[in-house]
């Protein structure tokens, strides 16, 4: 996987991929239908987030196939080669509703590719709390379908990390179990410096996987930096917690729903 360059620290991975980035800015623009943004959303982490992860985090194995070549020249026909351990043991925490469609893609990759009964998703039903500034005070979570995470890799994926509110509470819901994952990750579209500081702080051992970091709310100074350079003068939020530039309402744009 190749990432771009910023100073976040380890555990932050914005993933460098020209033809996700073409995808993205599709995704963006505000003319493009809901359509195409439920289809360039499944195909980023479907092919592209879900990849970088697996490629960072799952455990592998070796085996030995025989190709059909195996008839004719023998042991020359066989193959050695570093896989993914398909036992490998993974819940997809699944944010109703932005986090559906984004979930759902990576729950069809990993059941194609992982032994029967090792993929299950969890379901969250997360919704922001506002005040009559319209500006964001918290998340409840109303509905929750949760298994043990006992040696899980565990997946969020969330399309906008925004606040970090929900990725947080969706933890918490969790509680001692976060403790006994093999590994965990949140997958997003887009990040701000915000969502880096608070999740990095209340879990440092999450991996955080974007294809975009937003600071359009930053100086222009500011801007001209790599990333993470001056890390408590980036910002990417309007005062009632939306990215800039973003891609707006990416539950209302994916769901039809405001």
């Amino acid at each position: 996987m190749k990432e771009k360059e910023h100073k976040y620290g380890e555990h932050v991975h914005l993933v460098r991929d020209n033809m996700a980035t073409s995808r993205l800015t599709s995704l963006c623009d505000a003319r493009t239908p809901q359509s195409q943004v439920i289809n360039l959303t499944q195909s980023l982490y479907a092919e592209v987030l879900l990849r970088a992860v697996v490629n960072l985090i799952f455990p592998t194995i070796t085996i030995k196939v025989s190709t059909p070549m195996a008839t004719i020249v023998g042991q020359r026909g066989r193959v050695q080669a570093e896989t993914i351990d398909p036992l490998t043991m993974v819940a997809i925490a699944t944010l109703l509703r932005a986090g559906d469609i984004a979930a759902g893609a990576c729950f069809g990759s990993l059941v194609s590719i992982l032994s029967e009964g090792c993929v299950r998703q969890d379901f969250f039903g997360a919704t922001r709390q506002t005040n009559t500034e319209h500006q964001v005070t918290g998340t409840e979570i109303s509905y929750i379908k949760k298994g043990s995470l006992d040696g899980r890799v565990l997946l969020i994926p969330d399309p906008m990390g925004a606040t970090g509110g929900s990725i947080i509470k969706t933890l918490d819901c969790y509680g001692d179990g976060v403790g006994n994952v093999r590994a965990m990750a949140t997958l997003h579209l887009i990040i701000t410096p915000e969502y880096i500081r608070r999740i990095t702080l209340a879990y440092p051992d999450l991996h955080i996987f974007a294809l975009r970091v937003d600071r359009g709310m930053s100086d222009d100074d500011i801007l001209n930096t790599v990333p993470g350079t001056f890390p408590d003068r980036e910002f990417g939020l309007t005062e009632t917690q939306y990215i800039v530039p973003g891609a707006g309402d990416m539950g209302a744009r994916l769901t039809g729903l405001p």
